[in-house]
């Protein structure tokens, strides 16, 4: 069993991303903590982290189950700490659907493989709903805009909830951290 209280800082649904000095929680069988959060909440002490992250992965439970996993990011934080979650915005999504933006919807990848899943533009789109399958078959199950996300983080217990943009954070490695600012939004929230 690992020393939980070696570090103060988590990289939640890390993706198998590592962040100097901070766990990575992942179900991943290569992160420092592997657990489904499906199934299991933090095994961390209660107000023992500073700062968890998690970014582009909320967006992988329904939406009951990210408010249980947001009011467990609450518990295990200590006053005064912060929570940073960026995910796929409905409303970024929505206007490149609705202006008919081929460009952003066709991409290409360095390898020639289209980056976004599906033929038609609303195959593509329903991928953020349902597609994008990760290890362990998880895949995406509801899509945010910042102000559902905020009302989450509102009812588990947040004092500041802030939509902040790319980069911009209290956060010291967040260049480390951020990503896809074309299709994100990024909520910075204190206990």
């Amino acid at each position: 069993m690992k020393d939980l209280s070696s570090k103060r800082k988590v990289n939640l649904m890390s993706g198998g991303i590592s962040i100097d000095g901070y766990w990575s929680v992942d179900i991943l069988p290569s992160s420092d903590v592997v657990i489904d959060l499906e199934k299991e909440l933090l095994p961390f002490s209660d107000n023992s982290m500073e700062i968890v992250v998690c970014i582009s992965a909320i967006n992988y439970f329904t939406r009951l189950r990210a408010e249980e996993i947001i009011k467990d990011v609450h518990r295990i934080l200590v006053s005064g700490g912060i929570a940073r979650f960026g995910t796929q915005d409905m409303r970024i999504i929505a206007k490149y659907y609705l202006g008919n933006d081929r460009n952003f919807f066709f991409q290409k990848l360095e390898n020639g493989k289209e980056r976004f899943h599906g033929k038609t533009m609303c195959d593509k789109i329903n991928s953020w709903f349902y597609g994008y399958e990760t290890y362990g078959g998880k895949s995406g199950k509801y899509m945010y805009d910042f102000e559902t996300l905020k009302d989450i983080f509102k009812t588990a217990g947040f004092k500041i909830i802030e939509e902040r943009k790319f980069r911009d954070s209290r956060i010291k490695e967040i260049n480390e951290i951020d990503n896809r600012p074309e299709q994100m939004f990024f909520l910075e929230a204190i206990k």
